[in-house]
């Protein structure tokens, strides 16, 4: 805490030292640096290297049952298809998030996976969270150029780069690396739009509303709402009635697709498979209070009902009477997600950079706490701050103008008071700024370290599995799983394929001696295998003659 403070401390004096021996005029060359393209693309680049790192693999295995749900899908639309046909003997392919009937598809909106698909046309899908993270980075950076200089916007992405929640959230396949980008290139291209009234700029708002929803509808309500009364506001004084009438055609189209989806997926366009699944399986898991709804339509597995049981907590204790508890600790989980690596020095800048804010920076800010408060209609674990994922992006801004604004109070001339104005976005700020966020990089170095050891850590299970079963030998085989009575209820070592009959080896669920026959019996040709998590053992198997 005190080496932290003491940084900020020298990251101030020395911000305010060069820049006041730089004069305004002309501009040096990191500012003229700033002010270019290629650093927008070393942005981009710098970030891919980070998160790549940070996720400590060349081709990551997804881990959790999000991630395995949304790169099934992802290989699904990338065969071409929209689902695949049910299983003969679905009780053996139970996977959590994972539709079985009438057809297999992961249950979440198609959004993210078909920005996935991309990779895994390419044969690496972890390609695209990579180019998503770095086009993210690169948008914050061009964002709060912007609206700021290059300085601020350099300090602001070296912040966010480096903030534990992007070095632990970004490298992974959640959904929250296609809204991010949809909010900030939705943003930009609001800025565009009201500077210069261009149809096109609208248009591609438009469609970073509707991928939002399309993707994540929580989130894309929460993002539509504020750009929503803007866009209507700006409607009203300009009379652009047009422009919002093509804008609007450009989202219902984009929003067309859910009804496609759905009547490929369940058969009935107005049911989708997150609808279908949550009311089979979790009829618990939706906006609201308590546990409404009946019990699942659906028998659970005994691995699906402890999963069943680990999400109902929340649930149980989630009621208005709770709301500000619940508000406070979410809220605290996110300034340490955020902040937590300076411990809290960096909060107090944030702080002081809420004196910065004017029209732009304001909405940002404020549709990052707006997210915070829309997600209080859902019942969630409070240490779970991934669903504030896009906001993270304008709190990072917000500290960097926090710096830059301490600083230029630091070092404004000798007898020009605080309140003159003096402008602490000056261009002669760039240089100082951008050296000294070097400095800030350190303990996220650090971070980066530890994010990057912790990853290898938590599929190091998945991983030893995965080994094992290509280990098999043969051409065809069948591994039966039979889980531990304390097997995690967040991991699964069944998954479902998106090329079945292409695969050498199938992992299913055991379902005891007599079903397991039966399965082998519409198998032929199949070598069967039986992996006792309780015994940490793999055997050669025959149900037909059990020991």
């Amino acid at each position: 805490m005190i080496t932290l403070t003491l940084l900020a401390i020298g990251f101030l004096y020395c911000t305010a030292h060069f820049a006041g021996r730089t004069p305004e005029t002309p501009q040096g060359l990191v500012t003229r640096l700033l002010a270019s393209r290629g650093v927008v693309v070393a942005v981009f680049a710098a970030t891919f290297a980070v998160m790549w790192y940070s996720w400590a693999s060349s081709h990551p295995m997804p881990v959790v049952h999000d991630e395995m749900a949304y790169v099934l899908q992802a290989q699904i639309f990338a065969g071409g298809d929209w689902a695949l046909p049910s299983p003969p003997l679905p009780g053996f392919w139970e996977q959590p998030y994972v539709l079985l009937q009438p057809a297999v598809a992961a249950k979440y909106f198609p959004g993210h996976a078909l920005v996935l698909a991309l990779g895994a046309l390419m044969g690496w899908t972890a390609l695209m969270p990579l180019v998503l993270q770095s086009t993210a980075g690169a948008l914050l950076f061009v964002l709060a150029r912007r609206v700021a200089e290059g300085g601020v916007a350099f300090l602001a992405w070296m912040l966010w780069l480096f903030t534990p929640m992007t070095l632990y959230f970004g490298p992974s396949y959640y959904s929250e690396a296609t809204t991010v980008v949809c909010w900030l290139a939705g943003w930009y291209a609001l800025l565009r739009w009201r500077s210069a009234r261009a149809t096109s700029w609208l248009l591609v708002v438009a469609i970073c509303v509707a991928w939002g929803a399309l993707t994540r509808p929580l989130t894309g309500l929460a993002y539509a709402i504020p750009v929503g009364v803007v866009v209507g506001r700006d409607v009203l004084a300009t009379r652009r009635w047009r422009d919002l009438l093509l804008a609007a055609t450009v989202g219902v189209a984009v929003l067309a697709l859910i009804p496609l989806w759905s009547a490929r997926t369940t058969g009935d366009w107005r049911v989708t498979p997150l609808a279908l699944y949550t009311r089979e399986f979790m009829p618990f898991d939706l906006p609201g209070f308590g546990l409404p709804g009946p019990p699942p339509s659906h028998l659970l597995t005994p691995e699906m009902a402890r999963l069943d049981e680990a999400l109902r907590v929340a649930h149980a204790h989630h009621f208005p009477s709770t709301l500000p508890a619940a508000l406070v600790s979410r809220a605290r989980y996110l300034w340490e997600s955020i902040w937590g690596v300076s411990s809290g020095v960096l909060s107090v800048f944030a702080v002081l950079g809420l004196l910065t804010l004017r029209g732009e920076t304001a909405f940002a800010v404020g549709s990052g706490v707006w997210l915070l408060l829309v997600y209080l209609l859902f019942a969630t674990p409070a240490k779970w701050t991934l669903y504030y994922y896009e906001s993270v992006p304008a709190f990072a801004y917000l500290t960097a103008a926090g710096l830059a604004w301490a600083a230029s109070l630091v070092g404004r001339p000798r007898g020009v008071p605080p309140s003159s104005g003096f402008n602490w976005r000056a261009p002669r700020y760039a240089s100082a700024l951008a050296s000294s966020a070097l400095a800030f990089a350190l303990p996220g170095v650090v971070a980066l370290r530890l994010i990057h050891l912790q990853h290898i850590t938590e599929r190091r299970d998945l991983s030893r599995f995965a080994a094992l079963v290509a280990s098999l030998p043969g051409d065809k085989a069948v591994m039966f799983v039979r889980y531990a009575p304390d097997h995690d209820a967040h991991v699964t070592f069944v998954r479902n394929s998106a090329h079945p009959q292409r695969e050498r080896i199938w992992v299913v669920y055991d379902r005891g001696d007599v079903e397991n026959a039966h399965f082998l019996d519409l198998s032929p040709g199949r070598t069967a295998y039986l992996f006792d998590e309780s015994l940490g053992r793999t055997y050669a198997y025959d149900p037909h003659s059990p020991p």
